[in-house]
C-alpha cells in the first residue's frame, strides 16, 4: 500500500488525470441511465368525472357515485374512498 501512495505522490498529474477520467465516465454513464430524479410520493389515485346532461347532484350521487363506491370497496389494499357530487360543473 505504501508503494502505491509513493507512486501517486511522485506523479500527481497522472492521479489527477485518472480522477478526471473517472469523473467523466461516471457522468457519461449517469446521463445515459433511465431513472426518475424523484419517485412520486403520491399514492395511486383514480378520478372519475361524469357530466350527465340534466341530472342533479342527487341523481349523480344515486346512479353513479354510490355504485362506483360500492364496486371499488372490495379492492385489495384500498385505504380510503372520497367522493364529491356537484351540480352545474362545466369544463
Amino acid at each position: 500500500m505504501r508503494w502505491l501512495v509513493e507512486k501517486a505522490l511522485a506523479a500527481p498529474f497522472i492521479v489527477v488525470a485518472l480522477a478526471v477520467g473517472l469523473l467523466g465516465v461516471g457522468l457519461w454513464c449517469y446521463s445515459r441511465m433511465d431513472i426518475e430524479a424523484y419517485p412520486n410520493p403520491v399514492a395511486p389515485m383514480i378520478e372519475v368525472i361524469t357530466q350527465p346532461a340534466g341530472w342533479s347532484a342527487e341523481e349523480v350521487e344515486r346512479y353513479v357515485t354510490i355504485p362506483l363506491e360500492n364496486g371499488l370497496a372490495g379492492m385489495i389494499d384500498l385505504e380510503h374512498i372520497r367522493s364529491q357530487s356537484l351540480s352545474g360543473s362545466r369544463t
